[in-house]
């Protein structure tokens, strides 16, 4: 009969405790989530008007509800009228602003709070910094000429994570960069043979050289460092 009895109330404090532990999930706030990605970005700016290609890596740390960052690294090249090639190499960071995060509901005893609807959609505004190098050749093997700079660079933005599940999600994102720095500038002029000619300029003065980015990536929830 105590046995009968054991069992019967185990089964009733089952479901209570397991009552307990949805609503501290429900309830946990998205501070202090790690997410690792890979991405590949499209340069909308060049001499000859090619967009450049490349890849990278990222991850995120997020540090409450609206607020998130993002770390990354990019390589990009682009060709120049066929006659030379641009390699950027970006590495920096974001801070990714939530207009639209729900609030994290709080926890109370008397019962247990549902969490809103998960968005699949969760736009952002984005601001940041990144250290940049450039490099621009020719392809001409029997006069080559090369030019690179160092720079820094700041960029703002729009995007949005398409949330494929709890722990992956798809990001689009479109940025503008300005370059803090000389600039190397590349352009396509005839030359005295009839034939294309490439020309490659360093410039040491200031000037706020732009150009549009357009990034994908895909990321996977890697852990949750901390919560309130």
């Amino acid at each position: 009969m105590k046995k009968i009895i054991f069992f019967f109330l185990l089964s009733c404090a089952l479901p209570a405790m397991a009552a307990g532990d949805s609503t501290k999930v429900r309830g946990k706030a998205a501070g202090g989530t790690l997410m690792l990605g890979m991405r590949t970005t499209t340069s909308l700016f060049s001499e000859a008007g090619v967009p450049g290609m490349g890849i990278g890596g990222q991850f995120r740390l997020r540090f409450f509800d609206r607020v998130n960052s993002d770390w990354f690294a990019d390589y990009i090249t682009s060709d120049i009228g066929g006659l030379g090639k641009r390699t950027d190499y970006h590495i920096g960071w974001s801070v990714l602003f939530y207009p639209f995060v729900p609030e994290s509901p709080k926890q109370t005893r008397v019962s247990t709070i549902v969490r809103p609807k998960d968005r699949k959609l969760v736009p952002y505004v984005l601001a940041g910094h990144c250290f940049d190098y450039t490099r621009v050749s020719n392809r001409d093997p029997l006069f080559p000429h090369t030019e690179e700079r160092w720079s820094s660079a700041i960029q703002a933005g729009l995007g949005t994570h398409w949330m494929l599940s709890r722990s992956f999600d798809l990001s689009l994102t479109s940025q503008y960069m300005m370059h803090l720095g000389g600039d190397v500038h590349a352009h396509v002029a005839p030359g005295p043979n009839g034939t294309d000619v490439l020309f490659i300029e360093k410039q040491d003065e200031l000037s706020l050289e732009g150009h549009l980015l357009m990034t994908l990536s895909l990321n996977v929830r890697m852990a949750d460092l901390w919560s309130r």
